[in-house]
């Protein structure tokens, strides 16, 4: 009887992080701006969950659930309304240009009206000195009008292109933020997956690096989640750094990393020794109570692209050499 309870709460719980796991995968597809957010965040309480937790540990993860879901519903809303703001800005901008020109084509349409009047009057005469004052004066009065139909035109074109190249700098750096990883500046998994497919488009070679943080897990239940984050944002930091400034570094979810890195295997081979030399180790992480030393090291997986390949296939392959090599180091330590 024992042994179906037990069977039934790791279902239970099973089911339970599948479906968060699942929620976050809505709210990234939902709102791929703030939805990144959510997957993480919903990644890490499901690691809070497994064959030991109990019934405060749910109850505390059903909290931390509803808040993640509120705080994600505010921050979609908030995008959707700024995005509806600068929607409603670039009309407002191309409605105002619109009716300057306008405005401007009515006055001079008028000036101009004017003059052929006068044309036409100075045609009736019969003063050949009359006609030649009278052309004098309305030559005159064509040419300022052209001059400054002229200035008006540039004026107003250079007013609406310094408000195009402002509006074009805010989409460029929304789309930045989107493309953007929330907590460690590195590539967000959309953007991750988007130059995964580009590359296999392409058929060039490259190499998909697969990282996974050891025992992180034990120091974020320890030293609370700032330490978490402070040491997922070194991390970052430190594996950018690793690495060339046309590879693409991004975190994958929660403490799991990706590096797509042009170059066939040999090129690449030598960049979890890299990871493990340069990244790994000793790191002072913020907790709540002060500065606390921590080691971290990480299990890695290196898979070349092929021909064949599809961009899900060489991510299994990645993955599968990660798992491999983090089992290897279990081993090790017993």
């Amino acid at each position: 009887m024992d042994l179906q309870v037990e069977e039934v709460l790791h279902s239970t719980l099973k089911s339970y992080g599948d479906a968060l796991v699942a929620v976050g995968e809505a709210g990234a597809q939902a709102c791929p701006a703030v939805g990144e957010e959510l997957k993480v965040s919903l990644l890490n309480l499901r690691q809070r969950l497994s064959a030991e937790t109990s019934a405060g540990t749910i109850t505390e993860t059903e909290q931390l659930l509803e808040k993640e879901l509120q705080s994600w519903s505010a921050r979609a809303a908030r995008f959707y309304e700024e995005k509806t703001d600068e929607v409603r800005e670039i009309l407002t901008i191309v409605a105002k240009a619109a009716g300057q020109v306008g405005e401007r084509d009515q006055r001079y349409a008028k000036k101009f009206g004017h003059l052929t009047e006068r044309l036409q009057a100075t045609a009736k005469l019969n003063d050949l000195t009359t006609i030649r004052q009278s052309l004098v004066k309305d030559v005159a009065e064509l040419k300022l009008c052209v001059t400054k139909m002229a200035k008006d035109g540039e004026e107003s074109v250079a007013e609406l292109r310094a408000q195009m190249t402002l509006y074009q700098g805010r989409l460029e750096e929304v789309e930045r933020i989107a493309c953007q990883d929330e907590l460690t500046g590195l590539a967000n998994r959309r953007t991750v997956e988007r130059q995964l497919d580009l590359r296999a488009s392409q058929g060039r070679p490259f190499c998909v690096i697969y990282i996974d943080l050891n025992g992180f897990k034990q120091i974020n239940d320890s030293l609370g989640h700032l330490a978490g984050d402070d040491l997922l944002k070194q991390f970052a930091g430190e594996l950018r750094l690793a690495f060339r400034s046309t590879d693409v570094v991004g975190r994958w979810g929660g403490d799991e990393f990706i590096v797509l890195q042009d170059g066939d295997f040999r090129d690449v081979k030598h960049g979890g020794e890299r990871i493990e030399r340069w990244v790994t180790g000793e790191y002072s992480v913020k907790t709540e109570s002060g500065h606390r030393k921590v080691q971290i090291s990480a299990a890695t997986g290196i898979a070349a692209w092929q021909p064949n390949d599809t961009p899900t296939t060489v991510l299994q392959r990645a993955d599968a050499a990660m798992y491999e090599h983090k089992a290897r180091i279990k081993a090790a330590h017993k």
